[in-house]
């Protein structure tokens, strides 16, 4: 059966859930600012309503994050048929289960949409297994040749992996700057008032400047590595035994991550945020934000903070060390808690006015290198040659008129 035909060429975003839509809502914005009808396929959770704000329809799929989950096939059967029926131009897929699971449902539905597929951090990486690298860079390549008309990486070393393993063919592969962050508007220090940022202080019980906060961001998962953050604070509290660490996020670790700071004598210093809507003023209200994670694509919270002038001390992996250099913060080894304690510390120990020069410098890389509106208009750009590519699919008046191209 086939769905009724669209004014304007339809673009689907297909993910396995929608807290990662949630971060690309500017991208959909632009996208129907250029003359797409936007539609989301994806297991929807908390984020319906905000979903909805900006797109022109909303797909609830059994998808599950494990990619063996027998929901999975459910939910391939589901999207297969409703590429089918909506005869979309664009299919773009994030994500590894909802991009495999994407770009498989839109080659069987046979329509001929372009199959794009933007890779959050490929799940072979110079920190994983042997044997699951070699598992994973295989299921790539298979996807990469045969599933996809565009892969768009977001970090150098995939891009490098990805050439070096011929995991995706040269001419399908294009390294972009992801996501982006709003750092002109949204993540902006000027738009905190000083009133907002005591507000959050007071909240943290870090009323006096003189107390030390640092702050992570982050789903309470297990590559996340939030005890990795627990321990480097217990060796913080040592030092400054009025320091302060927020958590904001949640996850089905947040109780053993309070039973192990419990057990570190740390917990009367955490403060567990839970999920948070006003992530920019508590980076506001941050001195030092700490990034311990194993694995990334090009984490949004690590350019959230950096564009709020908070200077980041992060684990040298992939994403993170495009981030994050010198001027702006610290690197350090997977797993070396010490050296998360050190770098911390002697961020600490430096004058305000010596971490403002640290936050200014990596302001300004966000705002030169990840200011959301480039970050758009590279997407757009990759659509509108793929799209050529297939020729003979329509492509929307405006969107080839260029009028996207600055949309944000």
């Amino acid at each position: 059966m086939t769905g009724p035909k669209a004014a304007k060429p339809r673009l689907l975003y297909v993910s396995t859930l929608d807290h990662i839509i949630r971060v690309m809502l500017p991208h959909l914005d632009a996208c129907r600012a250029a003359g797409f009808e936007v539609e989301v396929a994806c297991r929807v959770t908390r984020f319906r309503k905000d979903t909805l704000a900006h797109a022109d329809a909303l797909h609830d799929l059994p998808m599950q994050r494990f990619p063996l989950h027998p929901a999975n096939a459910a939910a391939l059967a589901q999207l297969t048929g409703l590429i089918r029926d909506r005869e979309y131009a664009v299919v773009h897929a994030h994500n590894p289960t909802g991009g495999f699971v994407g770009r498989l449902a839109a080659t069987l539905a046979g329509t001929g949409c372009v199959r794009a597929y933007t890779a959050h951090g490929f799940h072979f990486h110079r920190h994983g297994g042997r044997v699951t690298n070699a598992v994973f860079r295989g299921i790539e390549r298979i996807a990469g040749s045969h599933l996809s008309d565009g892969v768009l990486v977001i970090n150098r070393e995939d891009y490098d992996a990805a050439l070096r393993g011929r995991v995706v063919p040269k001419d399908r592969l294009f390294l972009t700057g992801g996501v982006g962050v709003s750092a002109a508007d949204d993540f902006d220090p000027a738009a905190v008032s000083p009133w907002e940022r005591a507000a959050v202080r007071r909240e943290l019980g870090a009323a006096d400047d003189a107390v030390p906060v640092l702050t992570v961001v982050g789903e309470m998962i297990p590559r996340k590595r939030h005890s990795d953050a627990l321990r480097a604070f217990e060796e913080v509290r040592r030092v400054s035994p009025d320091a302060v660490l927020a958590l904001a996020g949640d996850g089905a670790l947040m109780e053993a991550l309070r039973e192990e700071a419990d057990a570190l004598g740390v917990l009367p210093g955490c403060r567990f945020l839970g999920f948070r809507r006003d992530v920019r003023s508590i980076l506001a209200a941050t001195d030092v934000f700490l990034f311990p994670s194993q694995q990334e694509g090009l984490p949004c919270s690590v350019q959230e903070a950096l564009a709020m002038e908070v200077p980041v001390v992060a684990t040298d992996v992939r994403g993170n060390a495009d981030l994050v250099d010198g001027a702006c913060g610290r690197l350090v080894p997977l797993g070396d808690t010490a050296a998360l304690a050190a770098s911390a510390l002697e961020l600490l120990a430096r004058s305000p006015a010596e971490r403002r020069a640290m936050g200014r410098a990596g302001r300004e890389k966000m705002l030169r290198l990840y200011d959301r509106p480039a970050c758009v208009a590279q997407w757009l750009d990759i659509y509108r040659l793929l799209l050529e590519r297939k020729g003979g699919r329509p492509l929307p008046v405006a969107f080839s008129r260029g009028a996207g191209e600055g949309a944000a």
